[in-house]
């Protein structure tokens, strides 16, 4: 069952961050496509090698080893960068995500098992100091046990002492 709702939890949260990260993602791609340096200096060079990438892969899969690989048009490069960086940007923050879930589940573990751990060693402290209370309540089982077998021996003197003295006087009567 819990595993159930950590899946539930889990794709939802994947959902909500993707339904978030969308806009931002589509504001990225809209602000590469109009600024002239992140154009040029990133998303051309991110398209053109993710393309050679790409075609080299699909090539050697296919059995060409040598396959030449021509540069995308500038205007489908833009648009191939910028759908690059952006699905870039919605794994990189689902990933994040993910990994500071992970995290806290992990410290959340850590400290269940601390926790666990300290009870653990108070019981057994406590076990321990029952143990040694009921070992010193032997000992003092034990001592009064011989105080009162001393008592009776006492006790038992005392009534021949008593009988001897009733014999030695003489009845009055």
């Amino acid at each position: 069952k819990q595993w159930y709702q950590r899946r539930v939890a889990i794709t939802a949260g994947i959902l909500t961050v993707k339904q978030v990260a969308k806009p931002i993602s589509k504001g990225l791609k809209n602000g590469a496509k109009n600024s002239s340096i992140l154009k040029n200096y990133v998303i051309l060079p991110v398209a053109q090698g993710v393309h050679w990438v790409d075609v080299k892969v699909k090539t050697r899969l296919m059995g060409a080893a040598n396959a030449k690989v021509y540069k995308l048009n500038e205007k489908l490069a833009v648009e191939y960068g910028a759908e690059f960086i952006s699905e870039f940007f919605l794994y990189a923050f689902g990933s994040a995500i993910l990994l500071y879930e992970y995290n806290r589940s992990a410290n959340k573990e850590e400290r269940k098992e601390r926790q666990i751990k300290k009870n653990t060693e108070r019981i057994e402290e406590e076990l321990m100091k029952l143990r040694n209370d009921s070992l010193e309540s032997v000992f003092i089982i034990e001592e009064q046990g011989a105080e009162i077998r001393s008592l009776q021996r006492q006790v038992g003197n005392l009534h021949t002492q008593i009988e001897a003295l009733k014999e030695q006087t003489p009845d009055p009567s």
